[in-house]
């Protein structure tokens, strides 16, 4: 993977002249977030040497570098994924993980990754912004930076009974931005499943008891991977629709688009203060 990695870091830097600090990867139905930068420089992901390609609907495949401008001050400069690949449509946790390598391999030392996920908690409603403050896996597939390796696998076991993921500064940083534009943010614990069919009733009842406040097919392998490589971390979930059950509806992924799509204003003002509001 060493090789291919390189070769994808080169073609990017033969077109970008910005080295980004913060990477931000936009979930099913974000992506329109990308379109807020200034002086965007984009790279398409179809043409990058060995990156995976999404082909799921809001998934677009660009890498937009750039800053966003708040109150005459200016972020740090972003990398931000306009889609991401799940592991669900390829079957290779490589494939999924390859974008977060680009990241760290591009110089940016803070990601924020976001997705679209399905409200458990009976709280909850469609278009609430939840903050990722734990997760739980039931996919049983093991993260590692190094594979095939006996002391990346006991890293790995450490690092999975330790702390949380997630930087604590970097989690203020989202609740402050919350807090001063007056945007109602959840918080909670999320659970990976691998997808990408939607869970049975039995299915969600079962993780409400395990403590899921929502559920969604990518963004843990994401985490731990960037907390492998040293990344401060956060996460942000848009509860785009209720989980199986909640409301006697079906479940459809036009649903999802059409939440974020309501949203998008409130999303994009709430990033674009915590985006400046990172400082290192």
């Amino acid at each position: 993977m060493a090789i291919e990695l390189d070769q994808a870091l080169s073609f990017i830097y033969s077109k970008i002249t910005i080295k980004p600090a913060i990477a931000l990867v936009l979930g099913s139905g974000l992506g329109d977030f990308a379109e807020t930068l200034s002086q965007p420089q984009t790279v398409l992901t179809s043409e990058i040497p060995h990156y995976p390609h999404s082909t799921v609907q809001g998934h677009e495949g660009k890498l937009v570098f750039g800053h966003v401008t708040l109150n005459n001050e200016t972020s740090l400069p972003l990398v931000v994924f306009k889609g991401r690949v799940h592991y669900y449509e390829s079957g290779d946790l490589n494939s999924a993980l390859f974008p977060i390598h680009i990241a760290h391999g591009l110089g940016a030392r803070c990601m924020i990754v976001t997705n679209a996920a399905g409200g458990i908690n009976h709280t909850f409603n469609a278009g609430n912004l939840m903050l990722i403050r734990d997760y739980i896996s039931l996919t049983f597939l093991k993260i590692s930076n190094s594979k095939n390796s006996a002391g990346a696998d006991a890293e790995y076991r450490r690092e999975r009974g330790g702390s949380s993921a997630f930087d604590k500064r970097l989690q203020q940083n989202i609740r402050d931005a919350a807090k001063a534009i007056k945007i109602s943010l959840k918080e909670g614990t999320y659970c990976w499943l691998t997808g990408p069919t939607y869970e049975t009733l039995a299915e969600i009842e079962m993780l409400r008891r395990i403590g899921a406040d929502a559920t969604g097919m990518s963004t843990v392998p994401e985490i731990v991977l960037a907390q492998q490589l040293g990344m401060r971390i956060a996460g942000i979930s848009l509860i785009s629709n209720m989980a199986a059950g909640m409301t006697g509806e079906k479940l459809s992924h036009q649903e999802v688009m059409e939440t974020a799509n309501r949203v998008k204003m409130s999303f994009t003002e709430l990033m674009k203060n915590i985006l400046v509001s990172i400082k290192d």
